[in-house]
């Protein structure tokens, strides 16, 4: 399984790359000539990522087939607000909550943001607990066989017999199946992971990550909100 999945990393990480070679390239190496040992380094940074997140993997197509069907999801952007208001703009209807580029730098304020924004947005759903309380042996014998319990404890030479009811409580609790994604600047930017790899840490069971982040959404042609110049 393990073997499996370092090859599906390995292999949607290569199509990431790909997909929108140019201008993603340019956007994570800066000012370089972009060479195959380049390419490898980030692929592999990548399928380590992933790896030790935890997460699942989405690609351009698919998050805007999402986006276009109304899928019921939160849309991370983890870029700084500048990013995610005026310069790139951002995925439509997507949220921000900034994530730096490294694990050990995520701070509390940014845990808690993140935490803060999906506590409004994520549905909540109705879980039931069964507990057992202590009642007397009268109201005890008014209760249905399925609402009531003996236990009976041996104290020396005695023998005594505890009575209880069932007491079943219902509380709202945070959907951790919903859907999340989480997507930075492109395939080099490591944002996207640490607040993905946060959230599968806190429970959440659905977290897709992003790769090519704004960069690849941009060069697909598809629209974006906030940015300056589409405004």
């Amino acid at each position: 399984m393990k073997k499996r999945n370092l090859i599906t990393s390995l292999v949607v990480a290569g199509a990431l790359c790909f997909s929108s070679l140019l201008n993603v390239s340019a956007a994570t190496f800066p000012g370089k000539d972009i060479k195959e040992t380049d390419l490898e380094k980030v692929t592999y940074q990548f399928m380590d990522e992933t790896n030790a997140g935890k997460y699942k993997l989405v690609n351009t197509t698919t998050l805007k087939s999402w986006v276009d069907k109304g899928e019921k999801m939160v849309v991370i952007d983890t870029m700084p607000a500048d990013s995610y208001s005026k310069t790139n703009g951002h995925v439509p209807g997507a949220i921000n909550s900034v994530a730096p580029m490294t694990t050990a730098e995520y701070t509390d304020a940014q845990k808690a943001d993140l935490d803060s924004q999906l506590n409004k947005l994520v549905p909540k759903k109705t879980i039931k607990k069964t507990t057992w309380s202590k009642v007397s042996k009268k109201v005890y014998s008014k209760l249905k066989k399925s609402e009531r319990k003996i236990k009976k404890v041996k104290k020396g030479k005695k023998t005594l017999t505890y009575y209880y009811k069932k007491v079943v409580k219902t509380s709202k609790v945070t959907d951790k199946n919903y859907k999340i994604v989480t997507y930075c600047g492109h395939i080099g930017c490591a944002r996207s992971h640490v607040a993905g790899a946060y959230l599968v840490k806190e429970g959440y069971k659905n977290v897709y990550r992003y790769g090519g982040g704004i960069t690849a959404w941009a060069d697909a042609g598809y629209p974006v909100e906030g940015k300056a110049d589409a405004q």
